[in-house]
């Protein structure tokens, strides 16, 4: 899409084919598949990456990979997946695949981190908070780059939860995209930014050089949105405010963690009182409780100007999409505080009008999915409830 949201001409486009994915089994399916037929590389990098299931079948795939001369690496985030080491790390080294993990948060840290105002000070108090502001930055991506042009992104982490084949109708909802035919270097270089993230400073420094010039380039700035850097996110935000502020028709969103910033939260209230169609999907039962419980402080003022709020109820929502008139956009990040401010997301603008429909009939089953939410029903909450509704309001930074 370009930047005014119609559809680049195919001869323009950074990829050559893509599908939207809807259930984990089929988007593992093909991430599987495309691993097993593998040439030269394969790289991966996932948020949550849990023993089960899934995690043997991801293991046992790159690992096939490695013997056969493939290079495969498996980067996974520290807190997001703290037992991956143990629970899979020897075996993936042992069968030559590369495996890091990002930035491990050390045992007890936060509870010292706590105390350590008792303990510290001076320059020992100023060098743990920089660290803890660099380990507070994670790796939310889940984004698969097999040879290089075959690209797998979204919301789907390696975990059991994501299928229909082993835990039946509690299977989340989620969305996620594949590309076949990618020109674009910008997924390899936001992978090895990440993969040399200030261990190997030289390779560090280099490739997020090259990331940094390669998405200020026009071509890529519309159609893959990176935030590897301060100034990339908030020419993301920008851009993000800049699209819901010029939406006539609709704006239809889908998170499981809807904590914006006021700018955001605003825009949306706006688009609303002046006439467009602002939707809602968010999770009736989440993952994270205390997210619902904050998301609902947002809840009265967007109602009361006209915003429609859906619950989803048939399991957990973990889908990450936006769509704003006819520009679509599906990856990793929240409506919140983190994805804005500290963790690294990858989002992909749709190209091809298909893909929209697509979406566009998603969206109408998760509203049949869903429970739509009145104005009424906030004032019958319990005391209890709209008081916790207040108290991690004011906790959504760390959200």
């Amino acid at each position: 899409m370009n930047s005014q949201g119609g559809f680049s001409p195919k001869s323009s486009r950074p990829w050559n084919g893509e599908r939207l994915y809807f259930k984990g089994d089929d988007y593992f399916k093909d991430v599987l598949n495309a691993i097993r037929r593998a040439g030269h590389s394969v790289d991966f990098e996932v948020y949550i990456y849990k023993k089960g299931i899934l995690g043997n079948r991801v293991a046992a795939a790159l690992v096939r990979a490695a013997r056969r001369g493939v290079k495969v690496r498996l980067l996974v985030d520290g807190i997001g997946s703290p037992d991956c080491d143990s629970d899979y790390g020897q075996r993936l080294e042992r069968g030559g695949v590369q495996f890091k993990v990002y930035r491990i948060l050390p045992p007890l840290f936060h509870l010292f981190l706590r105390h350590s105002g008792f303990l510290l000070k001076g320059r020992a108090a100023h060098r743990l908070r920089s660290f803890w502001s660099r380990m507070n930055r994670r790796n939310h991506r889940k984004l698969v780059m097999v040879d290089r042009n075959r690209v797998w992104l979204g919301g789907f982490n390696v975990s059991d939860q994501h299928l229909e084949s082993v835990v039946g109708s509690k299977a989340w909802r989620d969305t996620g995209l594949g590309l076949s035919g990618v020109r674009d270097p910008v997924f390899g270089l936001a992978f090895n930014t990440a993969w040399h993230d200030k261990v190997h400073r030289r390779h560090w420094r280099l490739t997020r050089a090259k990331l940094i010039a390669w998405l200020s380039r026009k071509s890529s700035s519309h159609s893959v949105q990176i935030n590897a850097t301060r100034k990339l996110r908030s020419r993301f935000h920008r851009d993000l405010l800049g699209r819901l502020g010029a939406a006539r028709r609709r704006i239809w969103v889908t998170t499981p963690y809807f904590v914006p910033a006021l700018p955001v939260l605003r825009t949306l209230f706006h688009a609303a009182l002046q006439g467009c169609d602002v939707r809602l999907v968010l999770p009736e039962k989440s993952d994270v409780p205390l997210v619902r419980l904050a998301s609902m402080a947002f809840f009265p003022p967007l109602l009361k100007a006209g915003c429609r709020i859906f619950e989803y109820h048939k399991s957990i929502l973990h889908a990450k999409t936006l769509l704003v008139d006819d520009w679509a956009l599906v990856g990793s990040s929240n409506f919140n505080h983190r994805s804005f401010l500290f963790d690294l997301e990858v989002d992909v603008a749709l190209q091809r009008a298909g893909s929209l429909r697509s979406m566009e009939r998603q969206y109408g089953s998760d509203f049949k999915q869903s429970r739509e939410i009145q104005f009424s029903d906030l004032k019958v909450r319990p005391h209890w409830d709209r008081f916790l509704t207040r108290l991690f309001f004011h906790l959504r930074h760390w959200i």
